[in-house]
């Protein structure tokens, strides 16, 4: 897995700073600087104007991007962590998204198109904060704090032997059944096609290893999602 390392935005940099002084995050220690958990996506054209940072999580913190291009994610992942207080640390995974398109299917990967949507922000300690986040016409945010439904779950999976490719299937409700192989959950990481069908529905597929705690699933029908392993329970959404 590549990309490169980017700076954390200034607002949740000082929160993951105040984390250190909290319990210890339930993640394992950062992948080195080749193996870092960003899209590596570069900016196109349709994005959407206005100022961005950086991607703006910290290689110790692994979080996944549904629905949007990597400047766009990195604008609304920072306009939700400004929402986030002194006590929401420390942060050990983000999701943002998914953001649907305004009009129809098949839209650009842009705020522009895709002017609403959540952020969520697991912590090592109590229950996930989720972020509301719209773009106004004025390219400002309006940001607004919701209620994660989620439940959390231990893993439940036997450990394997180191073997290469691992067959394995999601669940009805896709990405958001889990995917919980080797004894422990692993969280989507990076960009992810939440168009797909296979990201929101049952999919046979395999995971292959690919770097210290990293892997890929692939399902059958060409989705592909990196993954980072994750030490510990996971909160997942509630699927009927």
């Amino acid at each position: 897995m590549t990309g490169a390392s980017r700076v954390l935005p200034a607002v949740l940099l000082a929160l993951i700073v105040l984390g250190a002084c909290g319990p210890a995050p339930t993640q394992p220690p950062g992948p080195a600087p080749t193996d870092p958990p960003t899209t590596g996506e570069p900016a196109t054209p349709g994005d959407s104007t206005g100022p961005a940072g950086p991607i703006v999580l910290d290689p110790a913190t692994p979080w996944a991007c549904y629905g949007l291009s990597e400047r766009d994610c990195a604008r609304a992942l920072e306009a939700a962590a400004a929402g986030l207080g002194a006590g929401d640390v420390p942060v050990v995974y983000a999701q943002v998204g998914p953001f649907g398109c305004r009009a129809g299917e098949g839209c650009e990967s842009s705020l522009v198109a895709r002017p609403s949507g959540s952020v969520t922000f697991e912590l090592a300690g109590g229950d996930p904060i989720e972020m509301l986040v719209e773009l106004r016409a004025d390219g400002t945010f309006n940001v607004e704090r919701g209620q994660a439904v989620t439940v959390r779950l231990d893993p439940s999976s036997a450990p394997v032997e180191p073997s290469g490719i691992i067959p394995f299937s999601l669940g009805h409700c896709g990405l958001g059944s889990g995917i919980d192989v080797d004894g422990s959950w692993w969280d989507p990481i990076g960009f992810v096609d939440s168009d797909h069908g296979d990201a929101i529905n049952a999919a046979d597929g395999t995971l292959a290893p690919t770097g210290i705690n990293r892997a890929t699933f692939t399902s059958a029908n060409g989705l592909v999602v990196m993954l980072a392993r994750r030490v510990g329970p996971k909160h997942l959404p509630l699927c009927m």
